[in-house]
């Protein structure tokens, strides 16, 4: 396997893996919880590489997604008081956290290979070059290989899940007199998220595993009626902005997780200028339909017709 084709497929599966949350996430306008909690997961990392004195250890990933759900339980807890509006609660947790973690790497980790640049953006060449190499052939990545786990776990809670999900984010009242127990259910795909956010963090870093997760399915929901219809068209259009984020990237010698999320963020655009501008066409027609029909209706009317 071409270290292109590598790259190109690590791109894909990632995009994919990180867009499949990002549905519930979209539909319960949850979207920007992803940013807290990518940049949390910072610090996480940060000092859990101070306690472990290694930047290698798979400690690194708990003391991240552990970062992470701070911001859920911290957020919850804020919101519970009632005391602030919006998403106020969530910004007034990661901000923080997140500088603590740039502080520590620009200070305790000045001269281990660990830059504020890679954290922010993320590195898809660079985790794309430890390969599996098995019977002498080689498998791809390794970093693909965590990144369809981490997909089979995603697909594997959604189906589980499902409907309980389905419920809960629609009518949350109606889903609790059901007995289910939303709170715990929110609580796990928070965590399923955290999983994918800190799993995706090599490649995409703080800042852009946020449009991984957030753009796919915030574009499908322009053009589709169902969750089923969202699911298909996240998937497609997390793919095909990978795939072409990472081929112009290779043409151009871009940035190659960069340039998917600029693909990501055109994708968007253009979705949304189509079906805005098919729907107010739509809107002309019937409004031309509707007062073609009161005319008719008048002219027809025994009244117009005795005033004639």
């Amino acid at each position: 396997m071409t270290f292109a084709v590598a790259v190109f497929l690590l791109g894909v599966v990632t995009a994919v893996t990180c867009a499949i949350p990002g549905v519930f996430l979209v539909l319960r306008h949850q979207s920007m919880l992803v940013d807290a909690m990518s940049h949390a997961a910072l610090p996480g990392i940060v000092v859990a590489a101070m306690v472990i004195g290694s930047i290698n250890s798979p400690w690194l990933i708990v003391g991240a997604g552990a970062a992470a759900m701070i911001v859920v339980f911290a957020a919850e807890l804020l919101r519970s008081t009632g005391l602030l509006m919006g998403d106020a609660d969530q910004a007034l947790i990661f901000p923080g956290l997140f500088s603590i973690g740039v502080i520590l790497i620009s200070t305790r980790f000045a001269q281990v290979h660990l830059h504020e640049d890679s954290v922010l953006v993320g590195d898809l060449n660079f985790v794309a070059m430890d390969k599996v190499i098995i019977g002498g052939y080689d498998w791809g990545p390794k970093y693909m290989w965590l990144m369809l786990s981490v997909l089979a776990v995603n697909l594997v809670f959604t189906l589980v899940y499902y409907r309980r999900l389905e419920l809960s984010t629609f009518d949350e009242a109606y889903a609790r007199s059901r007995g289910i127990r939303t709170a715990m259910l929110n609580y796990a795909l928070m965590a399923l998220v955290a999983v994918n956010v800190v799993a995706a963090f090599n490649a995409a870093g703080a800042v852009l595993v946020v449009a991984l997760v957030v753009v796919p399915p915030a574009t499908a929901l322009l053009v589709v009626r169902t969750i089923p219809q969202m699911f298909a068209a996240t998937v497609g259009f997390a793919a095909l902005a990978a795939g072409l984020g990472f081929w112009l990237a290779y043409i151009f010698d871009l940035a190659t997780s960069a340039t998917m999320a600029t693909v990501e963020g055109v994708m968007f655009l253009c979705v949304w200028l189509v079906t805005s501008i098919i729907k107010r066409s739509s809107s002309q027609r019937i409004h031309r339909a509707n007062l073609t029909g009161a005319s008719e209706v008048s002219q027809s009317s025994p009244v117009a017709s005795a005033g004639a």
